[in-house]
Formats: C-alpha cells, structure tokens, sequence
C-alpha cells in the first residue's frame, strides 16, 4: 500500500470539476436514454404488481386471451411503475440516473478492491464506467450490472486469501446467496452472470518449486451450488431460474440489436483487440491469476457472441489496468481527460428535444380508447401502447409468445411470418379483426397497407419509427 499524500490545490480542483463533469454526464445519459422502449412494458406490469399484489400468470394485455406468462424481472418493473407514477417521464429520467450512479458506486468498490488505492481506483472507476453508457438506463440492465461488480469484489477478496476463519466462510456463502436471489428476482434472464463469474474461480493453479499443480477449489463449487439453489426463491420458482432455457429459440428471425455481434469496425472491437494483446502479454508475463485469466477470455468470447455482452469487457479492463500498473504516475492526467470528456458531454443535454415524448403522446392519442379497437402492434411498436391500457397483438419479448412459455397458444412464428411478410395479410387481418395498425416503417406491413385502398396512413411518429394506420370507415364492420 502506497504511502498516502496530501492533496494539492489542483487536485481539489480536479476533484470538484470531476464531481461536476460527473453531474452532466450523468444527466445527459439520463435525458437521451429515458424512457427507453422497454421502460413501458415494465411500467404496465410494474402497475398490475402493485395494484394486485401478485405476478399475473396470463398475458392480460394480448389481444390472444390465456396466454401463460412468466415475469422475470417484476422488482424492476415496480421501480418502474413507482417512479413513473410519481413523476412521469421525468420520474424516469430520475430512476435512470439513480440505476446510473448506483453502477458508478459499485464500479468503485469493484476497483477499490483492485487498485487498493482510493484515488487510483476513484479515476479507474470513472474511466470504465463511462464505457457503460450504452447499457444505462430504467431496464434491469444498469442494477445487473453493479451485481456482478459486487459478487466479483466479494469472490476478489475472498479468494486472495488462502486461510478463513469460520465467520468469514459463513458471511462469503450469505453474499453469495444473497446476490443470487436478488439477481433472479431483479433480471432471472441473467442469472447465467452470477454463475459465469463463480466458474472463473473453480479451478486454480499452484505453483511449487518444480512443479505448477493444477486443482478444484471446494469453496467455489460450494458457493455455486449455493447460489443455483438460492435462485429458486422467487414467485417462479423454478421457471424463474430456468427462464433463459425457457428462452431458446425465440429471438431467430427479428434481427435484434443486441444478439447480434458487434460490429467489425466499432468501439467494441478496437476494445478487444486492445484487451487480447494485453492479455497475452500478461499471459507470459505471468501478471493474472489463472481465475483472472479465465475472466478476462470467457468476457471476450461473450463479447464477441452478443452485443448484450460487450458490457463485460470492462471487467478485463480493470484486471489489466491494475495488473500493469497502467495508471500509475499518469492517474492525474487521464484524471483531467476524465473531466474534459464529461464535461464536453453537455452537448448530449442540448440533443435532447421534447418532441421525443411529445411525439409519444400524439402518436398514443391519434389512436381510439382502447375498448373501441382491435390494434395490431408488431415487435417495436407494441410496448408504447401498454402505457395507456391497449391490447396489443405482439411487442418486443418474443420469448413470452414462444412454445416453451406460451405452450399451445404460442404465436411467435406467426409474428414473425407477419413480420417478414411470409404471410397472407388479408386473411391474417380477418383472422383477428384488426381496425387500427401500428406498424414499423418501412416495414413488410406498412408496404401492405399503403398498397391497400382499405386502409389510410393516421401518423407517423418519426423519434420511434412507427407509422399508425386505420381500416377506413366504410370497411369497418358495423
């Protein structure tokens, strides 16, 4: 531990700026984040929770009735709910930049643990955290994140030591399980992250005078079986814990962002490109423990799988940075590019525009009550409409209208046959009876319904990229 020093009068400075440029960034992610697609369909359950006290077990807000459902995420939702009732879309922004500085909070204690030094670690927190931006907003995501951090500063420490007294074993497997449950009832989508982290750590390396022995470490395997069976306290049960599994198969087809892999030219990659080449320098350099090593390859290569993932790289990033000393003398000035990267963000204040929600609105009130239409929403547009009470056809959870959750009344492959256009979309529109459409533009759909003389454009809400349409009045049945 390095001898601490009194600060300078640059360095309160620093610190008072920094404090500031913190402020902005953080207040400019908050406006151009929030609300995100996803926050309503998490304020429509967040709703249902609190006025019913239970999870529903139905999709109440299909158009398709009984179909089962699996909420996985219900204590988010609730946030959700609670600070858009109190605030509105404002209460969003507020509830984002919350999510955001709770993620800045336990980036700090995740590099505390690492750096072993407050103001290293204060500046490294800052640094990897901007790096988060794109996964910060009112979706579970920010909170998943600030999880992992604290289950690997928990693993960090304890593993550092060879020797534990019974108090500290005892405290270790109650993090542990504590974690987990929170984690499946916050995200269950996620609770593979609690279980990746822990396998980093299963096997280790000892290194003798002649020898290096490869061995499990009992304590891990404990913990993780630990943390599996905890995961099993939620309203699901075993669904919750399981509902990734229950997942498979239902994303094919929608070309979602975030399972894709990231761009060949993009941040991301130049990242991995950068954490590889110090990984194998670390690697003969012998700077990383085996579990750290472990760590850093298994982030890379779900980076590389999914763009949801690329998240994870900051975890070898910090590893690496505190390996190498990378800071070091410098820490003051990548300090003051800290602040002069945050401070220039205030340009992210004066992008954001009103009409974002503005738009929202007029879109939701060109639509009639939601008693007095038969709405056809498609993967974007479905969650806008859950706000204000509507029953919808289909929204961007894909995995909830699959075979393994929604059983015989599954309808994804139609949804998607709806999307692509593989589909008759006279007879689909009979089917259900369809009056009014809200439908991506540019969409297989939209193309139908402008080449159609039964149907006329309403609006387009240009921020969200849907357009709204309605079966002209002389088709509409009586």
């Amino acid at each position: 531990m390095e001898k601490k020093k009194g600060l300078t009068l640059s360095d309160k400075i620093s610190y008072v700026l920094l404090a500031a440029g913190i402020g902005i960034f953080v207040t400019g992610i908050g406006l151009i984040r929030n609300p995100d697609h996803d926050s309503f369909f998490l304020i429509d359950l967040g709703r249902y929770i609190v006025n019913n006290r239970a999870l529903p077990k139905t999709a109440y807000w299909l158009i398709t009735d009984d179909v089962p459902t699996i909420v996985q995420q219900w204590m988010c939702d609730v946030c959700n709910y609670i600070a858009y009732a109190l605030g509105g879309y404002t209460g969003l922004v507020i509830l984002g930049i919350i999510f955001d500085l709770i993620l800045l909070a336990c980036m700090f204690i995740y590099c505390r643990e690492l750096f072993k030094n407050i103001r290293t670690a204060l500046t490294a927190s800052v640094f990897l955290w901007l790096f988060l931006s794109e996964f910060t907003n009112t979706r579970p995501f920010s909170i998943t994140i600030s999880v992992a951090l604290l289950e690997l500063t928990v693993l960090h420490r304890f593993f550092s030591k060879e020797e534990h007294t019974k108090r500290e074993i005892r405290i270790f497997f109650m993090l542990i399980a504590a974690l987990f449950i929170f984690q499946v009832n916050w995200q269950a989508s996620n609770i593979l992250f609690p279980v990746f982290w822990l396998l980093c750590y299963i096997p280790f390396v000892k290194e003798d005078r002649m020898s290096i022995r490869p061995g499990i470490n009992l304590y891990a395997l404990a913990a993780l079986g630990t943390g599996i069976v905890s995961s099993l306290i939620n309203p699901n049960g075993i669904h919750g814990t399981l509902y990734l599994f229950y997942s498979r198969g239902s994303l094919k087809g929608f070309n979602i962002f975030e399972c894709r892999p990231p761009a060949l030219w993009s941040g991301y990659t130049l990242m991995m490109a950068m954490i590889i080449a110090l990984l194998v320098y670390a690697a003969f350099k012998r700077r990383l423990t085996a579990a750290q090593f472990l760590l850093s390859a298994g982030c890379i290569f779900m980076s590389v799988l999914y763009m949801r993932c690329c998240w994870t790289l900051v975890l070898p990033l910090a590893q690496l940075l505190s390996g190498f000393d990378l800071f070091g003398k410098k820490e003051k000035w990548v300090r003051w590019g800290i602040i002069a990267a945050c401070i220039l963000s205030v340009n992210l204040i004066f992008r954001y525009r009103d009409e974002k929600t503005d738009n929202l609105q007029k879109m939701l009130d060109c639509v009639p009550a939601p008693d007095k239409v038969t709405l056809y929403t498609d993967f974007n547009s479905g969650a806008y409409f859950l706000i204000d009470g509507y029953k919808i056809y289909f929204d961007a959870r894909p995995e909830l209208y699959h075979k393994y959750i929604a059983g015989s009344k599954a309808f994804t492959q139609e949804a998607l046959d709806a999307w692509t256009g593989d589909i008759d979309y006279g007879k689909f529109i009979e089917k259900y009876g369809f009056d009014w459409f809200a439908v991506s533009t540019d969409s297989k759909m939209e193309y139908y319904l402008e080449s159609e003389p039964d149907y006329e454009f309403v609006f387009e809400n240009g921020d969200n990229g849907i357009a709204v349409y309605r079966r002209t009045p002389e088709q509409v049945s009586p």
